[in-house]
């Protein structure tokens, strides 16, 4: 077996373990703990992500930025729907 295929084999076990891990072995509460951890590193991640981009992005918006922009879009969208009836 080359490295490449055990590399493989021991991705696929460690995610199949922890799916099963997941919704087998935790309770309510401990899920909850984990999306909890779950958003904090997914949240410092992009303020990394952030504070970097302007050094290697050369003018692209942020993650922040994009967020807003969606947010502010999805507001216009419900106002449009709202005026025409829906």
């Amino acid at each position: 077996m080359n490295v490449l295929s055990r590399i493989t084999v021991f991705v696929g076990v460690v995610i199949v373990g922890g799916y099963l891990a997941y919704h087998h072995l935790l309770n309510e509460e401990q899920r909850a703990d984990v999306m909890a951890a779950q958003e904090e590193v997914r949240v410092a991640v992009e303020e990394i992500s952030d504070a970097i981009s302007p050094i290697v992005s050369k003018g692209a918006p942020t993650k922040k930025q994009e967020r807003e922009a969606a947010e502010a879009n999805r507001a216009r969208t419900a106002e449009q729907w709202a005026a025409i009836g829906y």
